[in-house]
């Protein structure tokens, strides 16, 4: 078993999103052992004759950098290092997929996030990882 754990924080700049940051900073910091990775995941989208892949791209890197905006503050605030990175996918296959990449993790995660459908309890995302993850994953309301 290791000594020290990753946890993995998707985020994208919800409420709930950052809440799982939160908790998932507190346990790093009470442990004071294992590292944070934090994420963000921007849906790919085929280039078009009208839309440019550079066009794609600076909107894929304006959404996440403001989906992550408050995830940095929080981590400066709190003097913790992570390692911070914008993802490109279907959001709750990338998780997973970077979940089995990374070994035995654990995986933090929003309830719901920013989806289209915000009145369900549990997000579409945050269900499919769940079903579909290798390694715990610990949903925050």
């Amino acid at each position: 078993m290791r000594s020290t754990q990753t946890i993995l924080v998707p985020v994208d700049g919800s409420d709930a999103s950052t809440r799982a940051l939160e908790y998932a900073v507190d346990r790093v910091a009470m442990a004071d052992k294992g590292s944070l990775v934090v994420f963000n995941v921007q849906l790919g989208m085929p280039a078009s004759r009208y839309v440019s892949r550079e066009m794609i791209a600076e909107h894929q890197h304006r959404l996440a950098g403001a989906a992550l905006e408050a995830a940095r503050a929080l981590l400066k605030r709190r003097k913790l290092e992570a390692d911070v990175g914008v993802l490109i996918g279907d959001p709750a296959a990338t998780i997973v997929k970077l979940a089995k990449r990374r070994g035995r993790s654990e995986i933090v995660m929003g309830s719901r996030g920013r989806g289209r459908v915000t009145g369900m309890l549990l997000g579409s995302v945050a269900s499919k990882v769940i079903q579909l993850a290798p390694c715990p994953v610990t949903i925050v309301k």
